[in-house]
């Protein structure tokens, strides 16, 4: 079943990797519009590059837009036996809502600097192409 939900996490995402797969765990609060106090904790689970990029950008109190599959988890409760089970999201994709602070380590600014480099070049292309345009246009 596909969903698609808004809310903001809880606290900083887990990054990690396992067979070479890359994984980000974290969980998101989601409100009811209707009622103020009525909360529901969504787990969601990103997967490759998606996974990267919410260890890159999210921390707690992101606001995010996720949009997955629902999985069923299940546990057994260590006291009881009993099993456990809640509900969470394979994210398909996360939507970042607001703005984005990257987290501060050396890598992380070396890839902030490429994008920045890009996004200037790809600026003075478009200014580039926009006088090209005009160029045979009579005013």
């Amino acid at each position: 079943m596909k969903v698609k939900e808004i809310g903001n996490l809880t606290a900083d995402p887990t990054y990690g990797e396992n067979n070479s797969k890359k994984y980000c765990n974290f969980t998101i609060a989601i409100n009811n519009p209707f009622n103020k106090d009525d909360v529901e904790y969504v787990r969601v689970s990103a997967f490759g590059k998606t996974a990267e990029s919410c260890r890159d950008y999210l921390q707690k109190g992101s606001q995010i837009q996720v949009e997955g599959r629902v999985k069923i988890n299940s546990y057994p409760n260590k006291e009881t036996g009993e099993m456990k089970y809640n509900l969470g999201v394979n994210a398909k994709e996360v939507m970042f809502l607001n703005k984005i602070k990257q987290r501060d380590d050396s890598q992380n600014n070396d890839e902030k600097s490429k994008i920045d480099q890009a996004l200037k070049n790809s600026n003075q292309n478009q200014s580039s192409d926009q006088q090209k345009s005009t160029q045979g246009m009579a005013i």
